[in-house]
């Protein structure tokens, strides 16, 4: 296998690049692009968004009802200082009509009728006094949940502003090792390059694993002496893990 450094690309160490480097920054990258798909996926931005916007549905269901709960107040308000206004009116023409009475009779009459209506003042004052204290509530607690709507609303908009910002950052991570990605596989030759899609497609995220004394780093299987020496004796850099088959890197300078 050709263990040649490859020319236009370097390792960590400022060398140039072999196939073998090629392959382990190849499966490095897939799996760095891996992570950033599922961080995208998963912001947690996304999962406070979801929640704000819940918390604002609940929060237009409660203001509905509390607004449909202020109007029938006011409706109910009006209707008191309506049926008070009435009554204002019906003193008014007793009151007219005492300066006509001509008996006793006719006098004790109006001032039975004046006593009733000064009883439905009494009650509709008591009525509207609890009506109004209702309604005073009612509209604080719908100046509450407007305000949280604007709250939720503020801090949806600020975090989907983040969000945005970090689905860009991931973007352009993206789209680097994507470019880098191309220029490293273009690199390799043909038959390393078919291998690797091979093993990934075979082995998921884990297709190129690295000999750590007599130990894959991957499937973590001692190797029999007599496989280490064949691996040895072959001194292959790009060789094949014997147990589970993946491509291995060997360095036996």
């Amino acid at each position: 296998m050709n263990a040649a450094p490859r020319p236009g690309a370097e390792n960590p160490r400022g060398l140039p690049m072999t196939d073998a480097d090629a392959l382990r920054r190849l499966q490095e990258i897939d799996l760095e692009l891996l992570r950033i798909s599922k961080e995208g996926r998963e912001l947690p931005q996304r999962a406070k968004i979801d929640a704000a916007k819940a918390a604002r549905k609940k929060v237009d269901g409660e203001l509905t009802k509390i607004v449909g709960q202020r109007k029938d107040l006011e409706i109910e308000l009006n209707d008191l200082g309506h049926r008070r206004r009435d009554c204002e009116r019906q003193l008014d023409e007793i009151s007219a009509s005492q300066d006509g009475a001509s008996d006793y009779r006719a006098a004790a009459d109006l001032e039975a009728r004046l006593t009733t209506i000064a009883k439905k003042l009494e009650r509709i004052d008591f009525e509207s006094d609890a009506v109004t204290e209702r309604l005073i509530t009612a509209e604080r607690a719908e100046k509450n949940a407007r305000g949280l709507q604007e709250r939720l609303d503020t801090e949806t908009a600020s975090l989907a502003a983040s969000a945005k910002e970090a689905l860009l950052a991931l973007r352009d991570r993206q789209e680097a090792l994507t470019r880098e990605r191309e220029s490293i596989s273009g690199s390799l030759p043909p038959e390393l390059q078919l291998r690797y899609i091979k093993a990934r497609k075979r082995f998921g995220t884990v297709a190129v694993e690295t000999l750590d004394g007599n130990k894959p780093s991957a499937c973590r299987v001692t190797l029999q002496p007599s496989q280490y020496s064949d691996l040895k004796r072959r001194a292959q850099p790009v060789d094949e893990c014997p147990y589970c088959h993946r491509i291995l890197i060997t360095d036996f300078s």
